[in-house]
Protein backbone atom coordinates (compact mmCIF):
# COMPACT_ATOMS: atom_id res chain seq x y z
CA UNK A 1 0.00 0.00 0.00
CA UNK A 2 1.48 3.32 -1.05
CA UNK A 3 0.16 6.01 1.28
CA UNK A 4 1.23 9.62 1.36
CA UNK A 5 0.76 11.72 4.47
CA UNK A 6 -0.44 15.24 3.94
CA UNK A 7 1.33 18.12 5.58
CA UNK A 8 -1.09 19.94 7.84
CA UNK A 9 -0.95 22.50 10.60
CA UNK A 10 1.06 21.11 13.46
CA UNK A 11 -0.04 21.72 17.04
CA UNK A 12 2.34 23.05 19.68
CA UNK A 13 4.86 24.29 17.08
CA UNK A 14 6.16 20.76 16.53
CA UNK A 15 7.91 20.12 13.25
CA UNK A 16 6.38 17.64 10.86
CA UNK A 17 8.78 14.83 9.98
CA UNK A 18 9.09 12.19 7.28
CA UNK A 19 8.42 8.59 8.27
CA UNK A 20 12.15 7.86 7.87
CA UNK A 21 12.86 10.16 10.84
CA UNK A 22 10.29 8.52 13.14
CA UNK A 23 11.93 6.94 16.17
CA UNK A 24 10.99 4.06 18.44
CA UNK A 25 9.56 5.36 21.69
CA UNK A 26 7.71 8.28 20.09
CA UNK A 27 4.34 8.78 21.84
CA UNK A 28 1.22 7.68 19.92
CA UNK A 29 -1.70 10.08 20.45
CA UNK A 30 -5.25 9.11 19.47
CA UNK A 31 -7.93 11.40 18.03
CA UNK A 32 -9.18 12.30 21.51
CA UNK A 33 -5.74 13.59 22.51
CA UNK A 34 -4.92 10.65 24.80
CA UNK A 35 -1.51 9.00 24.69
CA UNK A 36 -2.23 5.34 23.98
CA UNK A 37 1.32 4.03 23.78
CA UNK A 38 4.69 4.41 22.09
CA UNK A 39 6.02 3.47 18.67
CA UNK A 40 7.75 0.09 18.78
CA UNK A 41 8.40 -0.27 15.05
CA UNK A 42 7.97 1.60 11.79
CA UNK A 43 6.41 -0.67 9.14
CA UNK A 44 7.83 0.30 5.76
CA UNK A 45 9.86 -0.69 2.74
CA UNK A 46 12.78 1.74 2.81
CA UNK A 47 14.13 0.70 -0.60
CA UNK A 48 10.80 1.44 -2.28
CA UNK A 49 10.06 4.43 0.02
CA UNK A 50 6.69 3.00 1.03
CA UNK A 51 5.35 3.74 4.52
CA UNK A 52 2.73 1.18 5.60
CA UNK A 53 2.15 2.22 9.22
CA UNK A 54 3.46 1.74 12.74
CA UNK A 55 3.41 -0.85 15.46
CA UNK A 56 2.91 0.46 18.99
CA UNK A 57 2.57 -0.88 22.49
CA UNK A 58 1.42 0.41 25.82
CA UNK A 59 4.11 -0.25 28.41
CA UNK A 60 7.02 -2.65 28.18
CA UNK A 61 4.91 -5.80 28.46
CA UNK A 62 1.90 -4.59 26.48
CA UNK A 63 0.63 -6.30 23.35
CA UNK A 64 1.83 -5.09 19.95
CA UNK A 65 -0.78 -3.24 17.90
CA UNK A 66 -0.67 -2.01 14.32
CA UNK A 67 -1.95 1.24 12.82
CA UNK A 68 -1.98 1.49 9.00
CA UNK A 69 -0.69 4.71 7.46
CA UNK A 70 -4.15 5.83 6.34
CA UNK A 71 -5.23 6.13 10.02
CA UNK A 72 -2.26 8.37 10.89
CA UNK A 73 -2.98 12.09 10.77
CA UNK A 74 0.53 13.44 11.27
CA UNK A 75 4.07 12.58 12.27
CA UNK A 76 6.01 15.13 14.30
CA UNK A 77 9.23 15.14 16.27
CA UNK A 78 7.18 14.69 19.45
CA UNK A 79 4.29 12.40 18.52
CA UNK A 80 2.39 10.26 16.07
CA UNK A 81 -1.16 11.64 15.94
CA UNK A 82 -3.95 9.35 14.80
CA UNK A 83 -7.22 10.06 12.99
CA UNK A 84 -9.05 7.53 15.18
CA UNK A 85 -9.69 6.76 18.86
CA UNK A 86 -7.41 4.31 20.63
CA UNK A 87 -9.84 1.38 20.44
CA UNK A 88 -9.82 1.67 16.63
CA UNK A 89 -6.00 1.62 16.55
CA UNK A 90 -5.51 -1.87 17.91
CA UNK A 91 -5.13 -4.05 14.82
CA UNK A 92 -2.93 -7.13 14.87
CA UNK A 93 0.57 -6.48 13.52
CA UNK A 94 1.15 -7.69 9.94
CA UNK A 95 3.17 -10.76 9.29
Amino acid sequence: MNTRLSICAVANDERAIAWLALEKGTPVIDATGAEIGKVSQVVADEQKDIFSGIQWRQGILGDEHYVPADLIDELTEGAVRLRVAGDEAQQEPPG
